[in-house]
């Protein structure tokens, strides 16, 4: 199925429809393509821009976290996370995949998934989760933990519920981190639970927890932290978000041009997304944890994740 549109120059009385109004025909449209496959036409206002998601509402936005302690965006990528913007349904959804998971790399044979980008960047992991789950990245943003930190500092700090049982752990790292920079250690130390305001060095440190349960329970806290982030971000004004997004475009690795970032950031502020959906690969029951030549992997059960996957992502 397929939409042909064709741009002509049309008077303004003669097409008084606003953006909003222009993107819902476009939907009715798509809905209304025939068996046939001939598609449908539809005459647009001269000027008119696709918006940032496409005339089908959606955008996949691969969000990586790479593991590099320094300013480098080189390495492994320890979080990867496929952010799903669905305009016609005002939603959110955030599909994890386990960075130990046992899958064919293209041209590298068999792997850990986090070692597609060590072996060749972004182009190389988008390749892979296009051949091994059928899934086509719209843009991507790569960025190692510092950028992380300076991302959340600059937005004032995110809201996180902590759990009693985190904040050990997450104060250790932190403590860690702050030795790293040679800052005084015992400075951000977190002294309660529940509901509080991470500083960007808290929020990455409460991301990086796992020793006190499993890598996919660390999964679920990246995706608490990034949800939090997103809902911080789009309520900023559009002022100041054209202040972060060219502040910090210098601190990712992106294929995303800063107008792009602004108009799907624009686009995502006005459709009031109060839930977002989340998805972890492999699902319950849908995998088995082996050692392949002394190493541990997740090898997953291909057919029940991508039906998951796909009926996740399914619009």
């Amino acid at each position: 199925m397929y939409l042909m549109c064709m741009l002509m120059p049309v008077q303004a009385e003669e097409f008084a429809l606003t953006e909003q109004e222009v993107n819902d025909l476009m939907y009715e449209v798509y809905a209304q393509d025939d068996e046939s496959g001939a598609g449908s036409f539809l005459v647009l206002p001269e000027g008119y821009e696709e918006p940032a998601t496409g005339y089908d509402g959606v955008y996949h936005l691969l969000l990586l976290g790479i593991d590099n302690p320094g300013d480098s965006i080189t390495g492994r990528s320890d979080t990867m996370l496929l952010a799903s913007l669905y305009a016609p349904q005002k939603e959110l959804r955030l599909t994890s995949f386990m960075r130990d998971l046992y899958i064919a790399i293209p041209g590298r044979g068999h792997n850990r998934l986090n070692a597609a980008y060590a072996f060749g960047g972004p182009e190389l992991l988008m390749r892979t989760l296009q051949e091994v789950f059928g899934i086509t990245v719209d843009g991507y943003v790569a960025v190692n933990y510092t950028g992380m930190v300076t991302l959340v500092d600059a937005i004032g700090g995110i809201p996180v519920e902590v759990a009693e049982h985190e904040l050990k752990p997450l104060n250790g790292i932190l403590d860690y981190y702050r030795y790293l920079r040679g800052q005084e250690q015992s400075v951000g130390l977190l002294t309660q639970s529940g509901l509080q305001v991470l500083t960007g060095l808290q929020a990455m440190s409460y991301a990086r927890i796992r020793k006190i349960d499993s890598d996919f329970e660390r999964v679920t806290r990246q995706q608490r932290v990034i949800e939090a982030i997103y809902h911080k971000v789009t309520a900023l004004d559009t002022g100041t978000l054209m202040d972060l997004v060219f502040a910090h475009m210098g601190d990712v690795k992106t294929d995303i041009s800063a107008a792009e970032a602004l108009k799907l950031i624009s686009q995502a502020k006005g459709l009031d997304i109060a839930q977002v959906r989340t998805l972890r690969i492999p699902i319950d029951g849908a995998y088995s944890a082996k050692m392949i030549r002394g190493a541990s992997f997740i090898v997953p059960g291909m057919k029940r994740n991508l039906n998951a996957l796909h009926a996740f992502l399914a619009p």
